[in-house]
């Protein structure tokens, strides 16, 4: 299994960084965390091909975690795609109504040679394409979920958008890669939103062995956010770049 950065940025148009989103290659197909715009270039950027997507996982509801979820259904109604398995999307209760109301703004969204199958989820385990999830709630809307994947003996994290919360422990607990947002550098906090030393904080609580830092808004161009995180934690620190790859198996032993 290992981790490919599709989006580090937020919904703040810059040159570099797109809006949130992450390639998983579980052993079923390839997961989306997250679709934000341009989630789709990036996908096919980094090698992928929507045919082969086998799941998309939904953290809130906010435009730049969510917004190429349309892009994809429309993609997928094109003759290209008939036949190919169903696409399965998780997210909080409320994925049906957002579908819903995609589809009454543009009809030429519902699914056609290919089944869509909406999953609601509430805090708790289920598996796909290969990989055990658990959902745990966030503190940042009401329906923030984050999830932790396990799959061939390694175990990724993904906070989504996310303010102070214990949940973050449990989430990222023994994690080999935890993959957290750091919106803003420390002194400059937004709420709804975690900086690298809160960030760091609690992946030192959880014993995680790599702490990923994202979804950079623009005041963090400049500012040493891994200097700041590594004030609180001692593992491995990496600052997301769009199209890198990461692995997320245990660190290799010596």
């Amino acid at each position: 299994m290992h981790l490919t950065i599709l989006g580090s940025g937020t919904a703040i148009p810059v040159a570099d960084r797109f809006p949130a989103s992450y390639l998983v290659a579980a052993p079923g197909g390839p997961l989306l965390v997250d679709c934000g715009p341009g989630a789709l270039r990036r996908f096919a950027q980094a090698g992928g091909d929507v045919r082969d997507l086998a799941a998309v996982l939904l953290t809130h509801y906010h435009t730049d975690h969510c917004a190429d979820l349309a892009a994809l259904l429309f993609a997928l109604r094109s003759p290209t795609y008939e036949g190919r398995a169903p696409l399965r999307v998780y997210g909080a209760p409320g994925l049906c109504r957002l579908v819903e109301k995609l589809t009454e703004a543009w009809p030429w969204l519902a699914p056609r040679g290919y089944e869509l199958a909406l999953h609601e989820v509430t805090p708790g385990r289920f598996a796909v394409a290969g990989a055990q999830v658990e959902a745990v709630p966030i503190r940042h809307t009401a329906q923030s979920l984050g999830y932790r994947l396990t799959a061939d003996g390694g175990t990724v994290a993904f906070s989504g958008d996310a303010d102070e919360c214990d949940e973050l422990v449990d989430l990222a607990r023994g994690a080999d890669v935890f993959v957290c947002e750091a919106a803003t550098p420390d002194g400059q906090k937004l709420d709804g939103h975690l900086t690298p030393a809160l960030a760091a904080g609690y992946a030192a609580r959880a014993r995680c062995r790599q702490l990923v830092l994202t979804h950079f808004y623009p005041p963090c161009e400049g500012v040493d956010l891994k200097a700041q995180a590594a004030a609180r934690f001692a593992g491995d620190i990496v600052l997301a770049r769009d199209l890198q790859t990461l692995p997320c198996g245990p660190a290799p032993s010596a």
